[in-house]
Order: structure tokens, then sequence, then C-alpha cells
């Protein structure tokens, strides 16, 4: 039987499912990406605070979580324009052409800094990376939220853009892996990244452009700015939703921050860091299906319940691994990679059904403008996580460049387990009541083909050229009219 919030057909109409061939081209884009994402909170804060590059760990962690706060400001205004540009060639595309190149040249920048250098330098650089990945990210998962509108089909979706990340994430650390067993330095180890994400980068953004259609954008593209904001404010998915993005955010750079201090001194694995954090992300990989499965079965928000309650019971089973015992050390971060991929796709594909209620609402198709808040919220809590738990590292008597006390790594030990069991609690906690489900984003979608049924594309109406540069707000019912009445 089923449960009041299920709807009877719960299969995707044939229209509304991607095709292998589409649905590939279009997540194969975030294997790329996903070489930015980790190797940021894992491996380049530990790299600029190393005595390759000199800086301290105070100063790396302000720098890193500083740059990242003050770039959550270019998020809204990406947004903004990948919703309002129009073009010839759709919204989302030419953001990720122009953004994709900018990226490229931060991610060399960066990762391949040449030595010693100073603050100016890491500011500089870490903003030109950080403009080309909101550039090439938002348009990019905002698309995803267009091309189905089946509650279901956003899951699978958004949970193979998750599979795509992982490997990334596994792609761009086998390389490190393998140059840390033949004693690389950790500056060749670091331009192994960007050599591979810079090297994927190209390709999969010609894929994805070129293979994976936009769909036709018929309703207007933004709404007044206080009836957005007492949306914001006043609606509650979005609120549990932005509010889980930035505690899982916080908690997934807290322990990317920590991982190899941890693998290496806590478990005394310091010759396997890199590989267990392989396992980990391979054992996330691995189980998204299931999750997938599990959000067909129950619902997005309910999967993410069970994702959190996991995550809480397995969590503490790293205080059982024995310092030097690897076969221990494998089997914990197995069954605590469970549950890695899950929150991020899960809370994407629930921004979808947000955006759905957001367009409901003002009649503006807009998913740009939802997903920059969730990418706010994400790179708000990794930059915060840096600068809060070095800070709280240095506070326990840890030191990266000194030989530690084993109080000092005892501290860590505890710190790294016990803050992921913390927050796992709260997103849990706030997660319980959600009540966007099934029924409830389908009459969102019924509300909103008819609004689309009543409405004609400014396409239809507007001559050809006012589509380009200026004409983002050809999709604006009031731009429609006033060029109407200008032809009077």
């Amino acid at each position: 039987m089923l449960r009041p919030d299920r709807v009877a057909n719960d299969a995707p109409n044939a229209q509304d499912r991607l095709s292998i061939v589409r649905i590939s081209s279009y997540v194969l884009l975030a294997l790329p990406l996903a070489a930015l994402g980790m190797p940021i909170v894992v491996h380049l804060p530990q790299y600029y605070a190393s005595k390759e590059i000199g800086l301290s760990l105070t100063v790396t962690g302000v720098i890193f979580s500083v740059m990242r706060i003050f770039d959550v400001a270019i998020d809204p205004i990406t947004g903004y324009w990948s919703d309002r540009w129009r073009t010839p060639f759709g919204r989302r595309k030419p953001m990720i052409l122009l953004g994709a190149p900018i990226l490229a040249l931060g991610i060399w920048m960066v990762f391949v800094p040449g030595g010693h250098v100073g603050v100016p330098y890491l500011c500089l650089w870490l903003f030109v990376m950080y403009l080309g990945w909101s550039m090439t990210v938002i348009p990019h998962l905002s698309w995803g939220a267009e091309l189905s509108p089946d509650y279901h089909e956003r899951s699978r979706i958004y949970g193979w853009v998750q599979v795509s990340t992982l490997v990334g994430f596994i792609g761009v650390l086998i390389v490190p892996a393998i140059l840390e067993h033949g004693k690389a330095s950790e500056a060749v180890q670091v331009m192994s990244m960007a050599i591979f994400a810079i090297a994927f980068l190209a390709p999969s953004v010609a894929l994805c452009l070129s293979i994976v259609p936009e769909p036709p954008v018929t309703l207007k593209t933004h709404a007044p700015f206080l009836p957005t904001l007492r949306f914001l404010l006043k609606d509650d998915a979005i609120r549990r939703v932005m509010a889980v993005d930035l505690i899982e955010s916080l908690n997934q750079g807290a322990r990317g921050a920590m991982f190899f201090f941890f693998a290496r001194l806590a478990l005394g694995q310091p010759k396997w860091a890199g590989t267990l954090l392989l396992i980990y992300f391979l054992s996330g990989v691995v189980f998204i299906p299931a999750w997938i499965a599990l959000a067909r079965k129950v619902g997005k928000h309910r999967a993410l319940v069970w994702c959190y309650m996991y995550g809480i019971a397995a969590g503490p089973l790293l205080f059982l691994v024995a310092p030097g015992n690897l076969i221990e050390a494998v089997g914990a971060f197995v069954l605590t990679g469970v549950s890695y991929g899950a929150p991020a796709f899960l809370l994407r594909a629930m921004m979808a059904d947000i955006a759905d209620a957001d367009t409901a609402e003002h009649g503006a198709e807009r998913a740009g403008l939802m997903y920059s808040f969730l990418s706010l919220t994400s790179k708000f809590g990794i930059g915060a996580a840096v600068g809060i738990t070095f800070p709280i590292l240095v506070w326990m008597g840890f030191n990266p460049l000194h030989v530690n006390a084993p109080a000092a790594i005892e501290h860590m030990r505890l710190f790294n387990i016990l803050l992921p069991i913390a927050l796992a609690a709260i997103t849990l906690s706030i997660m319980l009541g959600y009540k966007l489900d099934e029924a409830k984003q389908q009459r969102l979608r019924e509300k909103i083909d008819r609004a689309r049924a009543a409405h004609h594309s400014a396409d239809d109406i507007l001559p050809p050229g006012i589509l380009i540069g200026g004409a983002a707000l050809a999709s604006d019912s009031e731009a429609v009219s006033h060029v109407i009445g200008q032809g009077e």
C-alpha cells in the first residue's frame, strides 16, 4: 500500500526520463569539478602550511576561510545572471563556456605556485579559481533541476552526478597516492591533481554543451526582491535544506582538513593515508545506487534521515581502530564511507523541488538563483571549516610542523571522531518534520504546467535580436509588454 505522501504512478514518464547518453554527458562534467572540491579542503591548506610554501597553519586557515566566505558574494550574482542571460544557445551553456577557462587558470596557479609565495598571491588566485568555479558549477547544477520535472528522476540525475563527483575524487587522488609511495614531493603530488583536473575539464565541458539540451523557458526569470526574501525566510523546506547543507559542508570540510593528520598520526598509517581516503570515497560511490533506490522507496528527505542515523551509528567504529592496524582502518573507512555520498545528491535533488515551489509561487523559472543559495551555504561551511578546525587544533597543542606530544595527537583523534557524530545529530533533528514530499511536489508541478500553458514564451513574441545581450530580461512578462507597447 502506498503511503499518503506517495503518488500512484511513481515511474517517470518516458519524456521525463533522461537517456543514458544524455545523463552521462551531463554528469561527466562533475568529474573534473571534483578535482577542486576535495583537494581544496584536504591537500591545499596543509600544502600551503608546509615547509615547501612556508605559511603558518593559522594564517593558511584564515586565508582559505576568508577567501571562501568572501567568494559567497559571487554565487547569487552568478545564479541571477545564469537565470536571466537569454541567448540562442540557452542560458546555462554560455556561463559554463566562459567559466571553464577561468577555472582552469585558477586551478593551475593555486595548485602550482612554484615555491614560496605570500598572502597576496594566494588570495588573488583563490579568488580567480572560485570565480571560475561559481560560473561553472551553479549553472550546471541548476541545469540539472530543469532536465526533468519528475520527483524521482531528479534523485537519479543528482545521484549519478554524485557518483561522477566521487569518481573524480578518486581519480584525482590516485596519482598522488601512487606518488606518495614513490616518495615524490608534496609539490609534485599537488601538481598532478591540477593536471588531472584541467585535462578532463575541456572534453567534459564540450560533451555536456553539445549533447545535453536546455529546456525552453516559458515563464519569467526573476521576481521582485522583497517577495523573494520573504519566500526564503518563511519557506520551511528551503530553510531546512540550507541549514543542513551548511552543517554538512562544515562537517565534510572539517573531516577533510584533518584527514591526513588523523590517518598518519592517530591511526599510525603515514604510508597509507592517501589509500585510506580512496577507500572511503570508493565506499561512497558503491553505495550511492542503494541510496537512490531508498529515496525512490521512502522519499528523499526520509532517505536523508536514514543516512544521518547510519552515520551516527557508524562513526564510533573509528574508536575501535588500533594504531598501526591497517586491516581495521580499512574496515572502518569502508563502513563509515557508506553514507558519504548520500547527503550531497539528496540535498540537490530536494532543492530542485524547492525551485518548483518558488516557480509556483512567483511564476519565475530561476533555478540558478535557488542553487546559488545552496552553493553559498556549501562554500561558507567548507570555508569556515578550515578556519575553525585549524585554530582549534593549535589550541589543543597540535602543530603539524613539529613533533606532537601523545596528548595533542589524542585530542586531535577525539575531535576528528566526535565532531561528525555531533553534527550528524544536529542535521538529523533539522530534517525531522520536512514536508515537501512527492505528493506536494506533484501538485506544484501541476500548478506550474497550468501557468506555462497560459503563458507565451518571449521567444515567440520578441524579435530574434532582442534575446542577445541586454535582452536577458526578455522572459519577463513586463519586458514583453514594454517592447510590444513601443511597437504600437
